[in-house]
């Protein structure tokens, strides 16, 4: 008997988990974004309906893409390299990284123009498309004057922010990168994912929390500000989506474990000190590009 789709097709089932470790973020942005604001008036139902429907649309175009890329262009005559793509995974989480109001219709073709570009750098090129993908446009609205996080709900009512909000997620911020439950959540799925890099998070969140200590102790900062800073900084969801990502990450495991203790500790003193978020992203992207040098980090084994 031929054995089903997902058991003969081990990756398809390790991409289909990364995918369904983002929904309950995809869920509760809608929530947030869409419904609280058509509840309260501030919006009709159907543009409510964009922060459902916009993950679903580029997912689907992702899928669309991967196909004539391999079909067409590189004449692959099977599926296989389509349904084993993370590319749908990489794009739906540069949606999550846009401000709820960042004319989100335009950002799709900005993501496959990216998916273009990095589909034809060569291979040994390291780059996270998802930083890369969140500065760019970081750029490209200030250019134009309209980057705001807060979305029509927020724009219109004062939202009393205490931990229990910023912990749930109802806070400013982008539309899939505030809530730190949910991205807990994404995490317990992603750790029956074998090819997660789950080093990566435990590590960043230990070095990051040492400096955090320090901090406290050689600062006028407080326990409070600091985990307000942590929250409101999307530095969770960048630690468990966005930083191990696998085709930005080191091979070598001791290279993963530096280039952990790098993103942890520096990721801290960028929270902390400077309150500049997107610092979180510049230095994923950094140190993306450094992945062949830590890749040389290699301990002999004895």
């Amino acid at each position: 008997m031929k054995k089903g789709l997902l058991k003969e097709n081990k990756v398809l089932k390790i991409n289909l988990l990364y995918i369904l470790s983002i929904l309950p973020l995809i869920i509760y942005s809608y929530y947030k974004n869409g419904f609280l604001a058509f509840h309260n008036g501030f919006m009709s139902f159907f543009p409510s309906l964009q922060y459902l429907i916009i993950p679903i649309i580029i997912i689907a175009l992702s899928y669309v893409f991967e196909t004539y890329y391999y079909l067409v262009i590189k004449k692959d005559e099977d599926m296989h390299n389509v349904i084993n793509s993370v590319v749908p995974y990489t794009n739906a989480l540069c949606y999550l990284v846009c401000g709820p109001l960042d004319r989100l219709y335009i950002t799709i073709p900005l993501i496959i123009i990216l998916d273009i570009i990095i589909k034809f750098i060569d291979t040994k090129f390291s780059i996270n498309q998802i930083a890369l993908f969140k500065c760019l446009l970081f750029v490209l609205l200030n250019l134009l004057g309209m980057y705001n996080n807060s979305n029509m709900y927020e724009l219109n009512v004062t939202v009393n922010s205490n931990l229990t909000s910023y912990f749930i997620g109802n806070v400013v911020g982008e539309i899939g990168t505030t809530s730190i439950l949910f991205s807990l959540i994404g995490l317990a799925i992603l750790l029956f994912n074998k090819y997660y890099k789950k080093e990566i998070p435990i590590v960043t969140i230990l070095s990051y929390a040492i400096v955090c200590v320090i901090i406290y102790f050689f600062t006028d900062l407080n326990f409070k500000q600091i985990l307000i800073n942590t929250m409101a900084s999307g530095f969770v969801f960048a630690t468990i989506f966005v930083a191990p990502l696998s085709v930005a990450t080191p091979v070598v495991k001791t290279g993963t474990i530096i280039y952990s203790l790098l993103f942890g500790i520096l990721s801290a003193i960028i929270v902390n000190a400077t309150n500049f978020y997107l610092g979180i992203y510049i230095l994923i992207l950094i140190l993306s590009l450094l992945t062949p040098l830590f890749n040389k980090f290699k301990l002999a084994i004895a």
